[in-house]
């Protein structure tokens, strides 16, 4: 089969690569989607021939089953929750791997034309959603999905959004559906247009006077939730400007390091979420509101490769080039 592998940095390549071998429990998939996270950057960087293949966001049909598998058939399409617990645990019988406590496990190999994955990480698709939409399921929306789902947010609420790649615009979306008054952050100019065609109603980049700014966004009351997605520093000392009394700081975004006094969370009594990835029932429910049309994942879908033109087109990723906003591989 054809996958696309690293062999140093901006050099990938197709290669053939033997189809995998099922284990008990796992399908196989004929790969029809892979959406491009901006965690899949480390694929352009690797220092030598790698072995990992990049792509978590995956949809496809299926087209073997292992031994034991009971509720999916060749022919099913499915999206592919990428989080992998030990699978016989509590949290992980009810769907939940990536709380797993026994550790968990990142799927990649996306960006091949077949993956075998358990069955259990497997969300059999609605008749009416196609493979592409699929995708962009279990990552690009069901991670906000499932950060919002652990607030209070309700209609009326100031929900700041901080970082408007494809998870932040989901998180504008997504905080609209629920009434709130939302304002997004980001230095892209793009990404700020697309955040308001998702319903934010304040957009920015960031500068001096940002905070003023949203302050006099929100009445000067603060924020009742940041959703922090950028996962850069300076992101929580505005958050952290922003909040009101009682509010909430969803932590999103990975790989900020920042110093953070107690009394900043004590004497404004803020709750913190902090949140990785997304369930099963996450999932269901993000189906559920692509089904009812409350949401329209492929919005912000600006790019879509083949999975032959990955080597020459993938810089366009790592460069946001020509508008790019949210970007895919398709077979």
């Amino acid at each position: 089969m054809k996958q696309i592998k690293a062999f140093g940095p901006q050099d990938l390549r197709m290669v053939t690569s033997e189809v995998p071998t099922l284990a008990a429990e796992e399908v196989l998939i004929d790969m029809k989607a892979c959406g491009i996270c901006g965690s899949d950057k480390w694929f352009w960087f690797v220092d030598g021939p790698h072995d990992y293949v990049a792509g978590h966001e995956v949809a496809g049909e299926v087209t073997a089953v292992g031994a034991g598998v009971r509720h999916l058939q060749p022919g099913d399409r499915v999206a592919v929750n990428n989080v992998k617990g030990c699978g016989t645990c509590t949290v992980c019988l009810a769907g939940q791997f990536v709380r797993c406590p026994n550790g968990i496990t990142h799927m990649g190999f996306g960006f091949s034309e077949k993956i075998a994955v358990p069955e259990r990480n497997c969300l059999k698709l609605d008749s009416t959603i196609n493979c592409e939409v699929g995708s962009l399921i279990f990552d690009n929306w069901g991670t906000p999905y499932s950060a919002i789902s652990r607030t209070s947010m309700k209609s009326g609420d100031y929900v700041v959004v901080i970082g408007c790649g494809p998870i932040g615009l989901a998180a504008v979306r997504l905080a609209k559906l629920r009434g709130a008054i939302v304002a997004a952050v980001d230095p892209i100019p793009a990404r700020l247009e697309a955040a308001q065609r998702q319903g934010a109603a304040f957009v920015s980049s960031p500068n001096e006077a940002l905070a003023s700014e949203l302050m006099q966004f929100t009445k000067q009351q603060g924020a009742d939730i940041v959703i922090e997605c950028s996962g850069k520093s300076d992101s929580y000392k505005l958050a952290f400007s922003l909040l009101a009394i009682g509010s909430t700081l969803v932590s999103i975004g990975e790989g900020a390091r920042f110093e953070l006094n107690s009394s900043d969370l004590i004497h404004k009594h803020i709750t913190v979420v902090a949140s990785l990835y997304s369930t099963m029932e996450d999932g269901e429910q993000v189906q559920r509101l692509i089904v009812n049309g409350d949401i329209d994942p492929m919005a912000f879908v600006t790019h879509k490769f083949k999975l032959d033109d990955v080597p020459t087109q993938f810089g366009k990723v790592i460069e946001y080039d020509n508008g790019l906003l949210k970007s895919m591989v398709i077979c």
